[in-house]
């Protein structure tokens, strides 16, 4: 009886300590897949910033005016960037500071060649002078290169305000003239009034 209490408490024993040790591989193995998988984050983050990874770009006509355009219409703005370094040029991001403006563009592009930003700029909900920035962030020194367009949205003459418009404008007290609209009230005209209620003449 004895022995037989000796035994399967000695099988116990065993089972517990099979278990541990089955346990501390698992978490030897874990410990070793993060460390590698952490080592190899930060070889690939050296990697990004050494310099011979990095590339520099061109783009033409960064600073550009377009014609006047009737509201609600899309400006389809098509940017070409050179790639005028050895190593391949990856463009990650193209941020558009304004959400009326979309952008398609190429993650990679070769040495000594060039790609196509394609930018779609709807007009829908602005009037008058506008003009946005564009950031693209890709693997050169700068980090960053800014792109700007402007152009001057102006109402369609075709368009008839329904009563409900013109009450709404009555209310407001706006004439809602192209004049207006573009270049503000007569009363405004000749300078410029900012936040310290100050009137500052051109």
């Amino acid at each position: 009886m004895l022995v037989e209490n000796y035994n399967s408490v000695k099988n116990r024993i065993m089972k517990v300590y099979t278990r541990i040790i089955n346990n501390s591989k698992k978490f030897i193995r874990l410990n070793t897949v993060i460390a590698v998988s952490v080592l190899s984050l930060c070889l690939s983050a050296c990697k990004s910033d050494n310099p011979k990874n990095l590339t520099t770009l061109k783009i033409e006509d960064p600073y550009r005016k377009y014609f006047p355009i009737v509201q609600g219409q899309k400006l389809k703005i098509t940017i070409k960037v050179q790639n005028t370094g050895e190593e391949p040029l990856l463009i990650t991001h193209v941020l558009p500071s304004c959400g009326c403006t979309t952008a398609k563009f190429p993650k990679v592009i070769g040495a000594k060649d060039y790609g196509i930003i394609q930018m779609e700029y709807n007009s829908i909900k602005n009037i008058g002078q506008v003009g946005f920035h564009t950031t693209i962030l890709a693997n050169t020194k700068e980090k960053s290169h800014t792109f700007f367009f402007e152009t001057n949205v102006v109402p369609d003459a075709l368009y008839t305000k329904d009563y409900e418009e013109l009450y709404e404008a009555q209310k407001e007290n706006i004439k809602g003239s192209v004049e207006e609209m573009v270049d503000g009230a007569a009363n405004q005209k000749g300078y410029i009034v900012d936040s310290t209620e100050k009137r500052k003449f051109r």
